[in-house]
């Protein structure tokens, strides 16, 4: 049976369920608790999980006797995704009920390569909830995720919409939210068993998803494939933050950020609703939140090491990289504490719903249908032409910009590159245009974005070398002497700012040479 499935996922501990179930108990019309069902699910692909890769999720779930076979393809959007799901036998997959499926010519050449790979065991309860217009089903399941003896834990919470509005699940989401701490996540039980069955349990960072539209899309639809692209690595990398302190899933987080305000500024005329002026200042508060963590990070690798390596014997030189080691603890000790605080967990979730079923994405909206109905070449082309209008009104005479110039240039240039991203499949015939177009966008961004990261070390060094280098732990001596270590570490990067600038430049000259293909 085909369907569209409809749903969030959060991830809790063990005692947020608890209060979770306790809310869900005294819901109207509540008949006392329900009992647990147990599911056990078995997931298949082929040894190189072609399936997985493809998009695809195959189990066979064992409930009360049945066994019932389900294919689900990768999330439309935010909440939604494909799901086929059939009753079968007792002997194997039943391959016939794939045939008018999506996978059906994949699974089909697969016919005999298919084998379980990892399986779920969990105990679920259900609560069904009135939501306003909606019916949404409560799901907390606790349990683990088996492959090759080794064991994953899992708590989640699932909200699943059966009926009504869409708007129904994310009031249910905000409610429970205000009584418990619930983390958004888009990580589903197939990819953790993937993740176990390789051996990665702690998640690595999130990069950027390839975004697919195509030409006869609407501009809602446009946005809600672009923001929820974003959302998802956003949602990604902060889970992976939750348990270790990964540098690269911090800026992938970042990036995640950059994207979906980018996403926003140029979709703000079809976009900007009630709702949408407190969105872009809570992304702006969280990104700044993040700032002091990866500015650490770039400060120790691309500042510290380098001049540790060269200047190994400079006196105060390893008593700088502790002192820097401890200032990056202490950052990342505040992005942990911010993306535990409600106020985060809420924005995930208000982002998701306004992305997914915001004022603006309404159809019967006098002010945002029309515009949000005509077709995504339009602001497509608009848009490339004035980021492109933006980047070459501030690049000129670059050599002579001051470093604020030069970082509002290099926020431009980032915005037209992440456009060009968003829009690339609109343009299948000028795929090699756009290749080079984003190559050399990339040699722009890269050089401002050195200069940046220049000014924000020496800036650091500044203020430490005048505080005298004196910290809680240091002798007066041993402050002055990493002060010093640190000027000439900042004096050795500062090297390469005149041949960062000619970088730029040369980007910005040859950017201006490359016709627009998209007009």
């Amino acid at each position: 049976m085909a369907d569209q499935e409809i749903e969030l996922k959060f991830e809790v501990d063990p005692a947020v369920a608890a209060r979770l179930e306790q809310i869900l108990l005294v819901r109207p019309g509540a008949k006392g608790a329900p009992k647990p069902a147990s599911l056990v699910s078995a997931y298949f692909d082929t040894d190189d999980c072609a399936l997985m890769k493809a998009g695809f999720g195959l189990r066979i779930r064992e409930v009360a006797g049945a066994r019932v076979q389900t294919l689900k393809s990768a999330s439309e959007g935010v909440s939604a995704r494909g799901e086929w799901e059939t009753e079968i036998g007792d002997s194997g997959l039943d391959i016939g009920a794939l045939q008018n499926t999506p996978a059906g010519d994949l699974v089909r050449g697969l016919n005999g390569q298919l084998a379980p790979l990892f399986a779920t065991r969990v105990e679920r309860t259900v609560y069904p909830v009135r939501q306003g217009r909606s019916k949404v089903e409560a799901a907390i399941d606790r349990g683990q995720v088996e492959a090759d003896g080794r064991i994953l834990p899992l708590c989640e919470l699932e909200l699943e919409l059966k009926s009504g509005p869409p708007a129904g699940l994310y009031a249910l989401a905000r409610r429970l939210a205000e009584a418990a701490p619930l983390r958004l996540s888009f990580v589903t039980k197939a990819e953790r068993g993937y993740r176990l069955a390789s051996g990665h349990t702690a998640g690595e960072a999130v990069k950027q998803g390839r975004v697919k539209l195509e030409p006869g899309m609407t501009t809602r639809q446009a946005f809600q494939a672009v923001a929820a692209s974003a959302l998802r690595q956003w949602v990604g990398n902060a889970g992976v933050l939750a348990t270790a302190r990964r540098p690269e899933a911090l800026h992938q987080m970042r990036v995640a950020l950059r994207r979906l305000r980018t996403a926003m500024k140029l979709f703000e005329p079809v976009v900007a609703d009630e709702a949408y002026p407190r969105l872009v200042a809570e992304l702006k508060w969280l990104a700044g939140e993040l700032d002091l963590g990866r500015d650490t990070d770039v400060l120790i690798e691309e500042t510290f090491r380098p001049a540790a390596h060269a200047l190994h014997d400079q006196t105060g030189m390893s008593g700088l990289g502790e002192r820097l080691l401890k200032a990056r603890t202490k950052a990342y000790d505040r992005v942990c504490e911010t993306l535990l605080q409600p106020r985060h967990l809420t924005l995930m979730i208000d982002a998701a719903a306004w992305i997914d079923c915001g004022r603006w994405a309404d159809p019967a909206d006098p002010l945002h249908g029309p515009l949000a109905d005509r077709p995504i070449g339009h602001l497509a082309g608009e848009g490339l032409d004035a980021l492109r209008s933006q980047v070459k009104k501030r690049g000129k005479r670059l050599k002579a910009l001051d470093p604020e110039r030069r970082h509002k240039l290099r926020i431009r240039a980032k915005r037209w590159r992440y456009a060009l991203e968003f829009f690339a499949s609109l343009y299948p015939r000028d795929k090699d245009r756009l290749k080079a177009m984003l190559e050399v966008l990339r040699t722009l961004q890269d050089g401002l974005g050195a200069l940046n990261d220049l000014k924000v070390a020496r800036d650091k060094g500044l203020a430490l070398a005048e505080g005298g280098g004196r910290v809680a732990g240091d002798s007066e001596i041993e402050g002055h002497q990493e002060a010093y270590a640190a000027g000439l570490a900042i004096g050795l990067r500062l090297r390469s700012a005149d041949a960062l600038i000619d970088q730029a430049a040369e980007g910005y000259d040859r950017l201006m040479t490359l016709k627009p293909f998209w007009r």
